[in-house]
């Protein structure tokens, strides 16, 4: 019979066991279980079900002959995106580059999307928000808010997938808990090791998955959430003065983020309920999907892109809430302006307050020499932190990690919880006195 190999709790390494202390062992991380903690380890992973995360995309389906006499497909010959328009649309442009060279094909077994979300903002109303974006960021170059930055803006209909899910399952974590003590000559630090499992569920609905190569997934994200309540039935009709970008992500490949960002709004729901413990992390999860549904969608997004000092600038717009993401430059010389400014501020008054006490009590120069270089250490590090966070200000684009956003009202709950104590280590310093 085939040696059964028992995997670490803690780095996945396969587990020894050592003859000496009669306790497992895992060479790779030296982290010791006893054999009871490690079989009630194991026992209970065993006793979870088989992970699934199948979806069923029975909803989508393909255009009609009658609905595509309605429709009409241009493909740019300048960056290779392709656009959806109605059959009025006389000219248009690429929303992605302005080219004007556009050619004129027929749908073939493209996706009919089963829903869409109109527009709600208008172009001025749009540039309006834009002008206030720009107008939040200190570190903004001045020349980059200029008027002729926002002239070009135009709207398009971005394709998403659509997830629905309840998901159901367990989560494990390593907890961590430590407890220090000292005697004469030594420091001492113990740390626990527990994992620790939550089981429950929760549902989602609607989590959007960007469909379009040509639109950064992380753009998209940064301009959630959508109120699918204000979705309607798709009807070409609401493509007539306006474009929508053609669906040319694979289907395998929206699947798979939108398991991640499932995965990861129910690990993140489930770690709400794991407390008293000093460090917390995730280690597995075991998750099963059931009711999954996988719809099309169109949803509204102004689209702007620029140039500046040779540079190409994206932004996007939620065309129903009006929310704006974009990558914005720095100006280093305004940075380091306001980096110098706050660190003299910083100087003046914490390097005042504690030369001013030293030099009081020892009525000597150098006590004010020392409480100005104390302002300078708090300066240089206050300065940073607050220069470092002025520049996050110009740099909200990033991805939406799980899906907290769409979770279904009253579905979420806790059933089953647990946690096995697995090993603790002890660690000592020898004290500084006595070295």
């Amino acid at each position: 019979m085939a040696n059964k190999q028992f995997k670490c709790p803690c780095c996945g390494g396969s587990l020894q066991f050592d003859d000496k202390s009669q306790n497992i062992v895992c060479p790779y991380c030296d982290s010791q279980f006893t054999p009871e903690s490690l079989k009630d380890y194991t026992d209970e992973l065993a006793s979870q079900p088989q992970e699934d995360t199948s979806w069923d995309e029975s909803m989508v389906q393909a255009y009609t002959n009658e609905e595509k006499k309605g429709i009409k497909i241009y493909s740019c010959d300048s960056c290779g995106g392709e656009i959806i328009v109605d059959e009025t649309t006389s000219s248009t442009c690429c929303p992605y580059c302005g080219n004007n060279v556009l050619v004129s094909k027929e749908l073939a077994g493209d996706l009919k999307p089963n829903y869409v979300i109109p527009f709600k903002n208008d172009r001025e109303v749009v540039k309006e928000n834009l002008k206030k974006f720009f107008k939040k960021k200190p570190l903004l170059p001045s020349s980059f808010s200029k008027e002729n930055v926002i002239e070009e803006i135009k709207p398009l209909y971005v394709p998403f997938w659509l997830f629905d899910a309840d998901v159901s399952g367990t989560v494990e974590f390593k907890g961590e808990t430590t407890k220090r003590w000292s005697d004469s000559y030594y420091d001492y630090k113990e740390t626990k090791v527990y994992s620790i499992l939550r089981g429950g569920n929760i549902a989602f609905d609607h989590v959007p998955v960007d469909g379009s190569k040509k639109m950064e997934d992380q753009l998209m994200e940064s301009i959630e959430p959508y109120d699918f309540n204000e979705a309607v039935e798709f009807n070409a009709a609401y493509l007539a003065g306006y474009a929508a970008d053609r669906y040319d992500v694979d289907k395998e490949t929206t699947f798979d983020r939108a398991t991640v960002r499932f995965r990861d709004g129910t690990v993140q729901a489930f770690r709400r309920d794991v407390s008293g413990y000093d460090n917390v992390s995730v280690t597995n999860t075991n998750l099963q999907f059931n009711n999954t549904n996988a719809a099309y969608a169109l949803y509204p997004v102004w689209i702007l892109n620029t140039k500046w000092k040779d540079k190409s600038f994206r932004f996007a717009v939620n065309g129903q809430t009006g929310k704006i993401a974009g990558n914005l430059p720095v100006s280093v010389g305004k940075a380091f302006g306001f980096w110098f400014l706050f660190f003299f501020i910083f100087l003046a008054v914490i390097g005042g307050i504690f030369g001013g006490i030293l030099f009081a009590n020892s009525g000597e120069i150098s006590g004010l020499l020392i409480g100005l270089g104390i302002g300078a250490v708090f300066g240089i590090i206050f300065a940073t932190i607050i220069v470092l966070a002025m520049r996050r200000k110009n740099k909200n684009v990033k991805f939406e990690y799980g899906a907290s956003n769409y979770v279904r009202d009253n579905s979420f709950g806790i059933n089953y919880r647990k946690s096995i104590y697995l090993y603790s280590r002890v660690s000592k310093t020898r004290r500084a006195q006595n070295k």
